[in-house]
């Protein structure tokens, strides 16, 4: 598999000392079954405890809102109803799993992560953007390689409504996620290009840019594994029909 390690190296994480979440952007085409399968073998190979699907449905809606004609209740509609496809879709894969497997893995929605401490990392990470250029230049900068991607020309103002997106992201890729009064701070985190946000929420974390984030917000290490998603790759046959039902 083609994959990234940040803040870790490989040998610590076969340590198994680092409950684990995926998360998973509703905005992308789907995924196949095979490659959701790898996510899940890699981390429940890895992890400590059980694992976190995290459906990032709600935040869709800047990318909807930018991208598309919707309107803001339409985003939220769409983005909800999205979500609800990927539920279903890895329904349909613990369906096939032993009892045991099954158990490991949970699902959860963006609305399962909003905490008042979430909502506090937002806020500032929000205020960061809007008084500090340097910072928004480097938000902008993620935004317009999405757009790029997608072939879209969009207006400024379009473009800051798209980064909201990543803004929401950054404050969980910052502080990771709290299931169950569970820290889950090592993510999988499945692409289909490395961006730069892991090496910046690294780059915060160790203060070495934006150095106030890291103070005010009292910030620690999150791990991050980026997967390339790629179709075409034999990579990802890498488990056998018996071994895709019994993780």
């Amino acid at each position: 598999m083609d994959l990234q390690v940040f803040n870790a190296t490989l040998k610590e994480l076969n340590k198994h000392k680092h409950p684990i979440f995926i998360g998973i952007s509703v905005g992308v085409k789907p995924m196949s079954e095979q490659m959701a399968l790898s996510y899940m073998h890699w981390a429940g190979e890895h992890s400590a405890g059980p694992i976190q699907i995290l459906i990032a449905d709600k935040i869709a809606q800047f990318n909807y809102l930018a991208l598309s004609h919707y309107t803001k209740q339409g985003s939220l509609a769409r983005a909800i109803r999205d979500g609800e496809r990927y539920q279903s879709f890895f329904n349909s894969i613990f369906a096939k799993f032993t009892k045991s497997n099954r158990d490991r893995f949970n699902i959860i929605k963006w609305e399962d992560i909003e905490s008042p401490r979430f909502f506090n990392y937002l806020k500032r990470i929000q205020q960061e953007f809007e008084s500090n250029p340097a910072f928004k230049k480097i938000v902008l900068s993620y935004a317009e390689k999405y757009i790029k991607r997608r072939n879209k020309v969009l207006s400024d103002e379009k473009k800051v409504l798209l980064c909201q997106y990543i803004l929401h992201e950054l404050a969980v890729l910052l502080d990771g996620i709290r299931v169950d009064d569970k820290n889950y701070r090592l993510i999988v985190y499945p692409t289909y290009q490395y961006s730069g946000m892991s090496e910046l929420v690294s780059q915060i974390q160790s203060g070495k840019q934006f150095s106030l984030l890291k103070k005010e917000l009292s910030l620690q290490k999150t791990i991050m594994v980026e997967f390339i998603i790629n179709e075409e790759t034999d990579d990802l046959k890498m488990l056998d029909n018996r071994s895709m039902c019994e993780l």
